[in-house]
């Protein structure tokens, strides 16, 4: 990893701008219990930063449809270079939002989270990638929105 002096100057190679991608199409009645991209996708590419640290923010505008205790999951996956390169962090439920699965029709209630991502290689480009699943398949949560913001670290 390259390490910069004390008072030296940044340039775009180390400090890549971010990058943000979001998209207000509602998905309804979802019944995937396996993580999928949603229609449009929502993803961005970044080059990794001299310190390899990047700040994941996401989030979405999530709820039940129905009186069920169904809840769902949006979150993200890391490639490396492209949608096609290797996976570099699958889907993690714990960094994503989850529905509150509480047993009565609700309004959307919108969520995000934000993760620090370590151990990238400086000078790679990434590819972040929104993705969300059903935990029971029963097509009784919506999603209303999706967004991810990717900000370099230093």
């Amino acid at each position: 990893m390259a390490v910069l002096p004390a008072g030296s100057n940044v340039y775009g190679a180390d400090f890549p701008p971010s990058q943000f991608d979001q998209d207000w199409t509602t998905i309804l009645n979802i019944t995937t219990t396996t993580y999928v991209a949603g229609t449009p996708e929502v993803a961005v590419s970044m080059t990794a930063p001299s310190s390899g640290k990047v700040l994941v923010c996401m989030g979405c505008g999530i709820r039940n449809n129905a009186a069920t205790t169904e809840r769902a999951i949006v979150t993200y996956q890391i490639f490396e270079d492209s949608l096609n390169g290797a996976v570099f962090s699958a889907p993690l439920d714990d960094r994503g939002v989850k529905s509150c699965g509480i047993a009565v029709s609700q309004e959307y209630q919108y969520h995000g989270n934000m993760d620090l991502i370590t151990g990238l290689t400086p000078g790679r480009s990434y590819y972040f990638q929104v993705v969300h699943l059903s935990l029971a398949g029963a097509g009784t949560v919506d999603i209303a929105s999706r967004n991810i913001m990717v900000i370099p670290v230093p």
